[in-house]
């Protein structure tokens, strides 16, 4: 993606009109004109870097790498999830990694499989990558927090269920804690 476009979607996303971010420019020192927003958008020239980080501010871009660059990164958790008996799930406790184009849009981190209760989709030290969001269809396969224990499972209403038919399900019980952490896309 071109630097132009990225910018005018940026700007977009954060409800800022040409205009005011002209005036915002301005109140930081910058001299700009409106017709100056609309050629860096459309590729005619590009910002200064002092300018565009004062965008990148003003925009709040959390992460300018992740915004702007052709690659993308992920999340890769540095604690695997348990395709076998559970394990605990840091949180923070991550790397970011590079991932290929082939990796699904909707990835929002990835973490490592440990164990061969998945087999045969899933094998141990596979990494493996996941759409965040806090509920699963029944039959799904996610990354679940039972008990503080993080698990790679298929969702059942009862129980999570392990792909190799060598492992038991594990039940889901009145008085458990069961939280969905996400579903896996690729």
């Amino acid at each position: 993606m071109d630097l132009g476009k990225r910018l005018s979607e940026v700007r977009q996303a954060a409800k800022i009109s040409r205009a005011r971010l002209v005036e915002l420019l301005n109140q930081r020192g910058f001299s700009v004109k409106p017709y100056t927003i609309c050629k860096w958008e459309t590729g005619v020239s590009k910002p200064t870097v002092e300018a565009f980080l004062a965008i990148c501010d003003i925009c709040r871009v959390a992460d300018i790498r992740q915004t702007f660059s052709e690659k993308r990164f992920l999340r890769l958790y540095n604690t695997p999830v348990s395709a076998g008996r559970g394990n605990y799930l840091e949180d923070g406790d991550f790397e970011m990694i590079e991932v290929e184009s082939t990796i699904p849009d909707s990835a929002d981190y990835a973490v490592r499989v440990s164990g061969e209760s998945m087999l045969p989709r899933f094998v141990d030290q596979q990494i493996i990558f996941i759409h965040e969001q806090a509920a699963l269809d029944e039959g799904g396969i996610g990354i679940f927090l039972l008990n503080n224990e993080a698990y790679l499972k298929k969702l059942r209403s009862d129980c999570l269920l392990s792909l190799n038919p060598d492992y038991d399900p594990i039940p889901n019980r009145e008085f458990d804690e069961l939280r969905v952490l996400g579903r896996v896309v690729g």
